[in-house]
């Protein structure tokens, strides 16, 4: 089993969610998170005062896949985030060595 996880902007979950549900892949979860990374600072304005934002508004998606899945929930992410810019985020896959179901615990583990 695999993790994958990505990091993209808020504003592309929608077309993340739909292309994610339409292979299949209804389960997963999101964070919001901030973070630092190549994409462009942004300015915003508070009470007529200018100011650059230090750290991004971001989204993080996580979701638990069997290991022939991995490039399918990888197209259907990147095909959902993408806009061509810098800052569409990062997509990352990680080894699971164990699942447990809270709810069965511990009577059920789902090994890979």
């Amino acid at each position: 089993m695999k993790k994958v996880a990505a990091v993209f902007r808020p504003d592309r979950l929608q077309n993340v969610q739909a292309e994610l549900e339409g292979r299949g892949f209804a389960g997963f979860t999101i964070s919001d998170v901030r973070g630092h990374g190549q994409s462009p600072e942004t300015k915003g304005e508070w009470r007529g005062q200018s100011y650059e934002l230090a750290v991004a508004h971001k989204l993080h998606i996580e979701i638990i896949v069997d290991d022939h899945e991995v490039s399918d929930v990888v197209e259907a992410i990147t095909t959902g985030a993408r806009t061509g810019k810098m800052g569409d985020g990062l997509i990352t896959v990680t080894d699971i060595l164990q699942v447990f179901q809270i709810r069965d615990f511990p009577a059920l583990a789902i090994d890979p």
